[in-house]
């Protein structure tokens, strides 16, 4: 396993949710922990820095660009990032399971332990490939 610092990313347009989920994944050991509100934002970060990332975690439903879309985009850049999409609403799993753009899904609500425990085991079989 790497000892560098891991960039993991929360994409969510409700600024309360994205700092909530932020400051509980800043939990994780050896990790930088970015929020964004804007989809857009987050994808322009994520091509600069796209070697230093090791998970983007986006919610489903945001303006511009939805979190399905921005998470193909992200393996379509880098394949080995780890990819979490998450909803309050009901979605269809087999829409993005053929697309391989989604590693694991969370279903809102979702307790922080719970969520930790979702980015941690994502993270640790980043490790394995």
């Amino acid at each position: 396993m790497s000892n560098k610092t891991q960039l993991l990313s929360i994409v969510d347009d409700e600024h309360d949710i994205m700092c909530l989920f932020r400051d509980a994944l800043s939990q994780i050991g050896d990790s930088n922990v970015l929020g964004f509100t804007d989809s857009m934002l987050a994808l322009e970060h994520f091509k600069l820095n796209r070697s230093n990332y090791t998970l983007v975690l986006s919610d489903f439903r945001m303006p511009t660009m939805n979190g399905l879309e921005l998470l193909t985009k992200v393996k379509a850049i880098n394949p080995s990032v780890k990819t979490v999409l998450i909803s309050a609403f009901e979605v269809n799993e087999e829409d993005f399971e053929q697309s391989n753009c989604v590693d694991a899904f969370l279903q809102k609500p979702i307790s922080i332990p719970d969520l930790i425990d979702a980015v941690e085991t994502q993270i640790s079989t980043s490790h394995l490939a």
